[in-house]
């Protein structure tokens, strides 16, 4: 009977979690080229300090260097396995954020995709979203507009499509942007 939750970034997982990353496991702050892998195999403990920032960090995508904003990182595990990664962001207050990528950002390893994996990483998300207890009414979420699966995943909790955008220096193609409601309307 499988056990999914979301966990901490864990040693326990260490295993699996090297597997995923080695078959092109993509999450909210992994990468997956071959520099990262080596990384992460050489030094895990670092490797799970650098997954959740404390918004002092910088980064740098497309030759621009970006300050971060304070993040959590949560793994859909079951079992010893690790199933995908998702990061909550409590604050967007940058343009990336809120006109780019949003509150979450998420990814399921490829082995574990098309099993519900993603919806269920994504409402156990929300309700860590809801339990913050910082007055976020609303969460912004993006996808890809080819990405299918996600867009059905963002839909499937309550996404609701706030604008498209087109191509823009931070994403080569045409990117959604969603609100996902946190309250009931009175």
């Amino acid at each position: 009977m499988p056990n999914r939750h979301l966990s901490r970034p864990s040693a326990a997982f260490q295993e699996s979690y090297l597997s995923a990353l080695r078959e092109g496991f993509r999450g909210a702050n992994d990468g997956t080229d071959a520099k990262t892998v080596e990384e992460a195999e050489a030094d895990f403990g670092a490797h799970l300090a650098k997954l959740d920032r404390d918004g002092q960090s910088r980064h740098f995508e497309e030759g621009r260097e970006f300050a971060s904003v304070p993040s959590c990182t949560y793994w859909l595990v079951d079992g010893a396995e690790f199933l995908g990664a998702v990061s909550i962001r409590a604050r967007i207050d940058s343009p990336l954020l809120a006109y780019f990528g949003g509150h979450i950002g998420y990814g399921i390893r490829p082995s574990a995709r098309r099993k519900g994996n993603g919806s269920l990483q994504l409402r156990l998300a929300l309700d860590i979203c809801r339990g913050m207890g910082v007055g976020m009414g609303i969460v912004r979420i993006g996808c890809k507009e080819k990405n299918e699966g996600s867009r059905r995943i963002i839909e499937a909790n309550g996404g609701v499509l706030l604008r498209r955008n087109g191509p823009q220096w931070y994403c080569q193609e045409p990117f959604l942007l969603f609100e996902v409601p946190l309250v009931e309307a009175p």
